[in-house]
């Protein structure tokens, strides 16, 4: 597949100063960051769940409500103590649909997003690592910082308005101004919340900070058949 996913017209013109200087951190909301054919092509071919490991009930480090969902890892997973069989929860190259291959090359070699990176986290070395993630009925991302080893996090999403509505919910909330010391808050201890879009190729992509405080509030969408 020789197709590139990236639209690279947008990630080269788009203005490094106004994402550095945005409060309460460096965040932006993508809109077509991927090309409507990768899109298209990665959205159809996404990773099947059966590959996943299902995370419920694991502890967090500072008390948060658990990240109960389906996670799955490029080649290696951080959660080597996942409730998890060793068939599940990390996925080889090889075992990717062709589209998801080529994406993965793309961003491997890419010197263009590199550049991209680095120019908007201010950093001149980083490794990534990649995972999917899957929410169901109920999942939430509870109020959080990421680990101070992670300078920054993109995500893309692959909801259409085909088959997800926004009164489920599943927007990744940017936190602000927080109103309580504690390190497990709550989505209320937050004066300022603003959400990211998540439907019809958008991607989300914030800097790590020890403000970075994010999180996503509990999904009400229609249970899945068994």
């Amino acid at each position: 597949m020789n197709q590139t996913f990236i639209n690279y017209d947008l990630l080269e013109s788009f203005p490094a100063n106004s994402f550095i200087a945005k409060k309460p951190y460096p965040w932006h909301d993508f809109q077509r960051l991927l090309t409507s054919e990768g899109f298209k092509a990665l959205s159809e071919e996404f990773p099947p769940l059966a590959m996943f490991e299902r995370h419920s009930g694991m502890e967090r480090v500072y008390g948060q409500r658990p990240h109960n969902r389906y996670y799955l890892a490029y080649e290696q997973s951080v959660y080597a103590h996942a409730e998890a069989s060793k068939d599940q929860g990390t996925i080889k190259r090889a075992e990717l649909p062709p589209a998801w291959q080529a994406f993965m090359d793309e961003l491997a070699t890419s010197e263009r997003y590199r550049n991209f990176i680095q120019r908007l986290f201010q950093v001149s070395a980083f490794e990534v690592r990649y995972a999917w993630h899957v929410g169901v009925t109920n999942s939430e991302v509870s109020p959080h910082v990421d680990g101070t080893k992670k300078i920054g996090t993109h995500i893309f999403y692959f909801n259409t308005s085909e088959d997800w509505r926004p009164e489920w919910g599943g927007a990744t909330l940017v936190l602000g101004s927080k109103r309580t010391p504690a390190m497990n808050p709550d989505f209320d201890d937050f004066a300022d919340v603003e959400a990211a879009q998540i439907v019809d190729n958008h991607s989300f992509l914030f800097r790590n900070s020890a403000q970075s405080w994010h999180g996503v509030k509990a999904l009400t969408c229609p249970v899945a058949p068994q």
